[in-house]
């Protein structure tokens, strides 16, 4: 008993122990700094310390206001006046007993505190300042109706209204029954062409008027998906046309086809290649290819289909991955059990839903989260196609954390983002394993 005890504290040591440390070092640290930076307002760029302090205010400012004179001379030790006089600037390299040394963590953090007792701070504390703009100022981040107006009251009257379009986005419009007798008695439906024509002479003044009318009432409400909604829907749907091809892959490759090891190498070879590579590889198919195949010339530019030639993309380059896992579960399962249900006269159909769906739920639970947990964090191939756009239709969370950090420079507002996702994906991959683990156990 004593050995299996100093043989359990060794193990722990040697393995367990470096792995919590290094997991606090890289994970719970950088993440608690992260909540902290998520509620400052943090540029980026302003430096946490302040390299120069002009003479006045650190006569005034500091030399005045602070309490110690233990702080003060230790300010004073790395604070040091220019050749001119006029400013105090930080030095960032001491020599100590004959050795010269950067400032280390521990320096900066007491210089950062003794600055902060007397009220100076390049970043500033705004509590939850930045999850309120998240949620209620920030347009690009959350769904959201938007209203489109269709018509510029200083533009000429248009000839012709397509019919759908009068009937959708204008006539509902149209509250006031002069409004709508003036409009009717112009526009006239002409069956031929399936268009409202412009008729009948007009005034300057009913011209006006029609003009005002129409730059008003002609509308459409747009359902704005945002940055949220269009990680949901990427989520969502990689996560279901991964696994999908992935599992049907897996079933035709598990049977005794001649090239079906051939066949494995070429599917799981994407995997393999940089996302980089691969956006690249794709850019050449959209651009090249597919215009004339399909019909359509531009794909990556649409709002429309570039969404959806992103998970095109994706689910092409993932799936090979999860179709090894797949292969492994099926290859667990005892061929005896299916031979026996074929004896019984079950077919391929019943074969599948009551015996090989159900012992490939482990195989499930796996392929979801990886496929789950990558969907969130995916950034590479949006950024090497199409870079969030056109606008921001392609924009996932991870991609607008970093145009907010580096090209807003938005640290602070970037942080709070991040600290979002990063909750985000616990939760609902804690939900998914706990639904999957509770589903193998019922089996």
């Amino acid at each position: 008993m004593v050995a299996t005890k100093q043989s359990k504290a060794f193990y722990f040591i040697l393995f367990l122990l470096p792995a919590l440390l290094l997991y606090g070092l890289f994970f719970i640290g950088p993440f608690c700094q992260g909540i902290q930076y998520s509620f400052t307002d943090w540029n980026g760029i302003v430096p946490e310390i302040p390299f120069i302090i002009s003479r006045t205010d650190f006569q005034t400012k500091i030399v005045a206001a602070i309490g110690s004179r233990q702080d003060l001379r230790y300010l004073q030790r790395y604070y040091r006046r220019d050749d001119s006089g006029e400013n105090y600037r930080l030095t960032n390299w001491i020599q100590e007993r004959g050795v010269t040394r950067q400032l280390n963590r521990a320096e900066r953090s007491r210089i950062k505190r003794i600055l902060a007792s007397v009220g100076i701070r390049s970043i500033h504390f705004i509590g939850f300042e930045n999850y309120r703009q998240m949620f209620q100022s920030d347009e690009r981040f959350v769904p959201r109706l938007e209203t489109k107006f269709l018509f510029n009251e200083f533009d000429d009257l248009p000839p012709a209204i397509p019919a759908k379009d009068f009937h959708q986005y204008l006539l509902p419009h149209l509250t006031r029954p002069a409004e709508k007798t003036l409009v009717l008695s112009h526009y006239r439906l002409h069956r031929a062409s399936h268009a409202y024509r412009l008729s009948g002479a007009l005034s300057d003044a009913a011209a006006d008027r029609l003009r005002n009318i129409l730059s008003k009432r002609m509308y459409a409400t747009l359902f704005i998906p945002g940055v949220i909604g269009f990680t949901l829907f990427f989520t969502v749907l990689n996560v279901i046309f991964s696994n999908l091809l992935a599992l049907i892959l897996a079933l035709v490759l598990d049977t005794r086809l001649k090239t079906k090891n051939l066949l494995r190498s070429i599917f799981f070879f994407p995997n393999v290649l940089s996302l980089v590579i691969v956006a690249f590889i794709w850019s050449f198919v959209f651009r090249l290819i597919f215009p004339p195949l399909t019909g359509i010339s531009v794909w990556l530019g649409s709002p429309d289909l570039a969404p959806y030639a992103l998970l095109m993309v994706t689910v092409w380059q993932g799936c090979g991955w999860l179709m090894i896992i797949y292969l492994a579960g099926l290859q667990t399962i005892p061929v005896d059990i299916l031979e026996v249900a074929a004896i019984d006269g079950a077919g391929w159909w019943q074969r599948l839903r009551h015996i090989t769906v159900p012992l490939l739920i482990p195989a499930f639970t796996i392929c979801t989260f990886f496929s789950l947990a990558n969907s969130l964090k995916t950034f590479d191939v949006i950024m090497a196609l199409t870079q969030g756009g056109p606008g921001y239709v392609t924009t996932p969370i991870v991609l607008d954390i970093y145009y907010d950090a580096f090209r807003n420079n938005q640290f602070g507002y970037a942080t709070a983002k991040a600290v979002f996702l990063c909750l985000m994906i616990m939760i609902v991959t804690g939900v998914q394993l706990y639904f999957m683990k509770r589903r193998e156990m019922e089996l």
